[in-house]
């Protein structure tokens, strides 16, 4: 064993001596899982004397002994796991509800982003719908105004050909057939 000047925790070896027939000290008693009262709430090994310890004077006193100290330890072991578990069901419930409010906040983006997106597409449909009819009146227009532009303009046309013509022919006295 590693001596620290601190108490040092008993090995295997230790807890499997016989020991001997003469009250033993304290000390020497076989330590047990303790629960302490650190924040960390983990088990924590102390050498504290079992109630009403006597050395063992037969096999069968050894034997109740190392029953009582085996019952006693899967008790600690069993109320340790609870404790464990009961600690993992917390954590499990926190994160839970850390990853259900983290999920209801992205929901929340992704459902502005969805109204943002809706806006704005609407509006470039308006858009694009105003730019749309303003072509159509554009080409309406133009077309109207160069149909009535080739219609007087071919007519006035032909007519003052029709008068340059005439003022050809009577200048120079060719008859009209």
């Amino acid at each position: 064993m590693k001596k620290t000047g601190k108490k040092t925790k008993p090995s295997v070896a230790d807890l499997l001596k016989t020991p001997s027939p003469v009250a033993s000290p304290a000390v020497d008693s076989p330590t047990i899982f303790t629960r302490g009262a650190s924040s960390s709430k983990r088990a924590a090994f102390t050498t504290s004397p079992p109630r009403g310890h006597r050395a063992p004077s037969s096999i069968s006193d050894l034997r109740n002994f190392a029953s009582s100290g085996v019952d006693d330890l899967k008790r600690r072991i069993d109320r340790s796991h609870s404790e464990i578990l009961k600690d993992l069901e917390a954590s499990h419930s926190r994160l839970h509800k850390r990853f259900k409010m983290q999920t209801q906040a992205y929901q929340q983006v992704i459902d502005e982003a969805d109204k943002e997106y809706k806006k704005v597409s609407q509006r470039l449909t308006k858009s694009r719908d105003a730019m749309k009819a303003s072509y159509e009146e554009f080409v309406a227009e133009a077309q109207t105004s160069a149909s009535r532009a080739c219609k007087t303009s071919m007519v006035e046309l032909s007519q003052s050909f029709e008068k340059a013509i005439d003022s050809l022919r009577n200048r120079y006295g060719i008859s009209s057939n």
